[in-house]
């Protein structure tokens, strides 16, 4: 372009000398808004000239400062590119590396785990990954101080905050530091209700805690947010109002006892706790019809020994025999746990003095469940006062020490034993994890 700027410079000025030299008096009017003047046409040529070479000036300005900025452009995105290049020729060794440390970790080797993340952490650097692999490493080496830190760090950042509050509810739980773990999970659900470990924290922390009420919105949540099925959403629930319902008890509210121990029942039928504790209300309330219905109905569903002795108890002015009769008909309509038949009508009939049937209930108890406590106790008294075998019923004594018991409640998360239900073990801090068992036959 500079070539040609010369040239038409001296043109333009060529042109100008011959205007002026042709007519050197020659002028041209402007009238424009309220301007009006003569100007000679020498210099209206000129300014002419002035405003073309500007206007060329800054349009080859424009272009150079354009043609810079992308030069510059190009030079970054060239050294970016090399920069990508140069990455690139790590990522399988950093990949099969972070591959060795997931499956180190998960087979406990967190020496060779430690060693790879190494590996993974020289390639890409430090960052979100080598930390959460680091924070698997921590848990497998049981460093709760160092990984209650490291789970702090990573609740800063808002792409991994949920991993830190997950690493610090359970860090906090194993410490049995229940309130601190109680926090991060209620700051957890407080940002997402649509994950289970969240939901299951959550209730299970706040439960732990007594907030039973608090519990329950967990629960709605779980439910609204489909992550608890139908089943488990509505023994959850039972298990939340029976415990509200004890509370009321506790503070002689009868009106709130009975509507939480009723929603109770209508929302699990099959939760022996709150059924046998409705019918026992409705027993003191002297309505009988009532509380037999319930027990009727619990114990086809849901038989235990707590459910035949409630049942039992409505008709305490029964004589031996007529109990024992009442008992039988009972019986018929538990088709679970006949064994929990032959124990109770094994007791009934030892008391009526029914010896042969006694005899009888304790055999084919025997022939399918290891010896009780209880049965050994009754086929000891049976030997003392029926067969007078002393020798016998003296071994029966000693046996019963050694003996399982009868009617106990097994957490299913970790196999704590007790003999009456309780919300959440004691061992393991599972919610509603304990199942009855008439007897354990393992140990047989």
């Amino acid at each position: 372009m500079k070539k040609h700027i010369l040239p038409l410079i001296c043109f333009s000025l060529l042109v100008i000398f011959g205007v002026w030299a042709l007519d050197q008096n020659g002028a041209a009017q402007i009238n424009w808004f309220r301007i009006n003047m003569s100007i000679p046409l020498w210099v209206l040529c000129f300014v002419m000239f002035l405003i073309m070479f500007g206007m060329m000036a800054l349009s080859a300005g424009l272009k150079c400062l354009i043609t810079k900025q992308m030069s510059e452009s190009v030079k970054k995105s060239t050294q970016i590119q090399n920069k990508i290049k140069l990455k690139k020729n790590d990522v399988d060794e950093a990949m099969f590396a972070l591959l060795k440390t997931m499956i180190a970790t998960t087979e406990g080797d967190m020496k060779t785990a430690r060693k790879n993340l190494k590996i993974v952490e020289s390639k890409i650097g430090q960052g979100t990954i080598v930390d959460v692999l680091e924070l698997k490493i921590l848990k497998g080496e049981k460093n709760f101080d160092a990984l209650e830190k490291l789970s702090n760090k990573l609740m800063k950042n808002k792409d991994s905050e949920l991993v830190g509050l997950k690493a610090l509810v359970e860090t906090s739980a194993k410490k049995k530091d229940f309130a601190k773990a109680l926090e991060s999970a209620n700051r957890a659900f407080q940002t997402r209700q649509d994950l289970y470990w969240v939901i299951e924290n959550t209730f299970n922390l706040r439960a732990l805690a007594s907030d039973w009420k608090g519990a329950s919105e967990v629960l709605e949540a779980g439910k609204n947010k489909k992550m608890i099925t139908p089943e488990k959403y509505r023994s959850m629930k039972a298990v939340a109002f029976y415990e509200q319902a004890l509370e009321a008890k506790k503070q002689n509210e009868t009106l709130k006892f009975l509507k939480y121990l009723t929603e109770a029942y209508d929302a699990d039928p099959s939760f022996e706790p709150a059924a046998v504790e409705l019918a026992k209300f409705y027993e003191n309330e002297g309505q009988i019809n009532k509380a037999d219905k319930i027990l009727k109905s619990i114990w086809r569903i849901s038989p235990t020994y707590e459910v035949a002795k409630a049942y039992m108890k409505l008709y305490k002015d029964d004589s031996a025999l007529e109990r024992v009769q009442r008992m039988e008909n009972f019986a018929m309509l538990n088709a679970k746990e006949l064994s929990l038949n032959n124990l109770i009508l094994a007791e009934l009939d030892m008391k009526a003095k029914l010896w042969d049937k006694a005899k009888s209930e304790m055999e084919i108890f025997l022939i399918n469940n290891p010896a009780t406590k209880k049965i050994a106790h009754l086929m000891s008294q049976y030997e003392k006062t029926v067969s007078k075998n002393f020798d016998a019923a003296q071994s029966w004594e000693k046996r019963q020490k050694d003996c399982p018991n009868e009617n106990v409640w097994v957490c299913s998360h970790c196999g704590q034993e007790v003999l009456k239900w309780k919300p959440f073990c004691d061992k393991c801090g599972g919610v509603n994890s304990y199942k009855w068992f008439l007897c354990l036959k393992d140990k047989r």
